[in-house]
């Protein structure tokens, strides 16, 4: 994927230069006293702990991610600009872990040596960036014998942009071969495998293949040899996203074949009400595909993918992380089609480059996405670092049997496939979405867990205080209006955030107006659409809130079915407490509420300053400042 940066960085050159800095960070920041601190200065202050991150530096999409059964290990890599906190010369780090929870960077955390696969020579076919991309344990032949395979997009031309006229070449898919368990990677030499996007179309991008088996394809395209499919993010100008569908025999995975689009969405279209469904916007990126199986063995297909572009009333980004369900048929050129009869968010708020793997381990499918920063390009070279990666995430189908559809506005065409059933009621599917619990219970270990006992409320209180690396769950029933939780809340209440459910918008809200007194950062109110079933025998279902705060970075999931992560970034080192937050005029009954506070640090081999010389980049090697920003 490619992030656009800005071009109004701060010079590295003004601040003055630190590494792995032991500066004493004041209780109480301001932005003036910010603007006096050297790089890396606030390199702890907000920084996640119980996250995949890189050791320092700028890092966007996750890539390559995989379970090689040959050693029993999980490989996670990423978009990585070390010694830079913007986007810029992408190559991709990596790390690896035996179970997902505590992970250890190949060839160490120390300046770039966690680097897995770098760019060529600029003049190269990939000169100028190895985007995003994905890996299977297998050799070019389809087969398991210890080599690991990365499917990348090689980059030879800057800028791209779906808003800028496609430069012909810039982009290109290439692989990547370890035969030593991801220590070192050799590009294939033959490489690009995949020399030039479809003829006939006016793209607007194509990049970031995902390639996995699909057997359900096989069978509906009547391929009697087993194949590997892949998708693209892509679009057309003035005509709509695209995401370009490739196969390839398993026995040459050199040898791909393009099948056309899995579907033709217009520009800046929604399968329904955007506020539900998001909006396709203009180009896609990081698309990829699955097939679920429910409860009932029925399979069911989905595509997530980054809209870029689109309707941003409800969703002020740029950029929306997006999945729909869909019906595949077999067009009268052969062809496979997907028509989507469900879509929604993958992540309510700042995720993105949502994309996946099939864990073979444990028979799932986990997701992950990338956080950018929301500092608005204020104290980002004192942090000396930007992005991380949010809890991986089990993706399944999620199956809701007996509802009624009590004011109309349980829809078709929205987040839910709707069957309705003889007795009148309806069963609901959707992509369900929760925190893999292995990893939940992972990162609880050495962490304090308190209780509270709360019942019926009608004004908002302060239960305790915890710390900046904790995790809360809330069960809440009853709603007469908004009604949640607050986190990092200082003892004045200069600062704090609440988090609510409004039962008169079906919106979950982080209301982010007081999160910090340093008002450059981002402070506006992140919203998503989070509709509660009604049960015809039980009534409206409880909303369970299960909130993580780690550092900066907040993530909410609701109800098995819900997810939305922001920011935050208090001022004040005592902004710590949490409760429950009653909006004017409303009450809730709150059944149970549960903390764990000092969640586990899950790079153990690191120092928790790992923070590395920050640099800034000549005029010769960004092409006076056009190929990327420098800093």
């Amino acid at each position: 994927m490619l992030w656009a940066v800005s071009m109004l960085s701060v010079l590295l050159a003004s601040l003055k230069t630190t590494n792995a800095q032991n500066t004493t960070i004041p209780a109480v920041l301001d932005a003036s006293m910010i603007e006096s601190m050297g790089n890396n200065s606030l390199f702890m202050k907000w920084r996640p702990t119980s996250r995949f991150i890189a050791p320092a530096g700028w890092m966007n999409d996750p890539c390559g991610m995989m379970y090689d059964p040959t050693r029993d290990t999980y490989h996670l890599m990423y978009q990585w600009h070390p010694y830079h906190v913007n986007w810029g010369n992408i190559s991709w780090g990596h790390a690896t872990s035996k179970d997902l929870v505590t992970w250890t960077d190949v060839g160490g955390w120390e300046g770039n040596n966690a680097e897995g696969i770098v760019t060529g020579s600029v003049g190269s076919y990939d000169g100028l960036g190895i985007f995003s991309g994905s890996a299977q344990p297998v050799n070019l032949q389809g087969e398991q014998d210890g080599t690991l395979l990365v499917f990348y997009t090689s980059v030879s031309r800057l800028p791209t942009n779906w808003r800028l006229p496609y430069l012909n070449g810039t982009e290109t898919q290439s692989f990547a071969i370890s035969n030593d368990g991801g220590v070192t990677w050799e590009k294939y030499e033959s490489n690009p495998v995949i020399s030039a996007p479809p003829e006939e179309w006016n793209i607007t991008g194509w990049r970031d293949p995902f390639f996995e088996p699909w057997p359900e394809m096989d069978r509906l395209l009547s391929n009697t040899e087993p194949h590997y499919y892949a998708v693209f993010g892509s679009g057309i100008k003035q005509i709509g996203p695209r995401i370009p569908f490739y196969s390839a025999p398993a026995s040459d995975l050199t040898n791909w074949t393009f099948l056309g689009a899995l579907w033709e969405p217009a520009d800046n279209t929604s399968l329904g009400n955007p506020v539900e469904t998001g909006t396709y916007g203009f180009n896609f990126e990081v698309s990829n595909f699955f097939s679920l199986d429910d409860e009932d063995g029925d399979v069911h297909y989905y595509i997530q993918m980054g809209a870029e572009g689109g309707n941003t009333t409800l969703h002020t980004r740029g950029a929306w992380a997006l999945w729909n369900e869909g019906l595949i048929s077999r067009r009268a050129n052969g062809f496979a089609q997907f028509t989507p009869v469900a879509s929604g968010a993958g992540d309510w708020g700042l995720l993105y480059a949502v994309t996946s793997f099939n864990d073979t381990k444990n028979n799932r499918r986990v997701q992950w996405g990338w956080a950018p920063e929301e500092m608005n390009d204020f104290a980002i070279n004192q942090q000396g670092f930007q992005g991380a990666f949010a809890l991986p995430r089990e993706q399944f189908v999620k199956v809701t049997k007996g509802l009624i559809n009590a004011d109309g506005n349980l829809t078709t065409l929205g987040n839910n496939r709707l069957v309705e059933k003889s007795d009148g009621t309806f069963t609901a599917y959707t992509l369900g979405v929760r925190p893999l619990d292995d990893v939940v219970y992972g990162i609880r270990n050495g962490s304090s867990q308190q209780n509270f006992a709360i019942g019926a409320v009608s004004s908002s209180s302060i239960a305790g205080s915890g710390s900046n690396h904790i995790e809360f769950m809330a069960t809440f029933k009853n709603f007469s209006g908004p009604a949640g939780l607050t986190v990092a809340a200082s003892p004045g209440s200069e600062e704090y955030t609440n988090i609510y459910f409004d039962p008169d918008t079906f919106t979950i809200n982080v209301n982010r107006s007081y999160s910090s007194t340093i008002v450059e950062f981002a402070n506006y109110t992140v919203v998503g659409y989070f509709y509660p079933y009604t049960l015809a025998k039980t009534g409206i279902e409880d909303v369970v809130m299960h909130v993580f705060l780690d550092g900066s970075l907040l993530e909410v999931y609701v109800n098995d079915r819900f997810a939305l992560t922001t920011r935050i970034y208090p001022s004040r080192a005592d902004s710590t407490g949490f409760g429950v937050y009653i909006g004017d005029g409303a009450s809730v009954e709150v059944t149970e509420m549960y903390t764990w506070t000092g969640l586990a640090n899950v790079f153990p081999e690191r120092p928790l300053n790992s923070s590395s010389q920050l640099v800034f980049d000549t005029p010769e090697q960004t092409n006076n400042y056009t190929w990327w920003a420098g800093n």
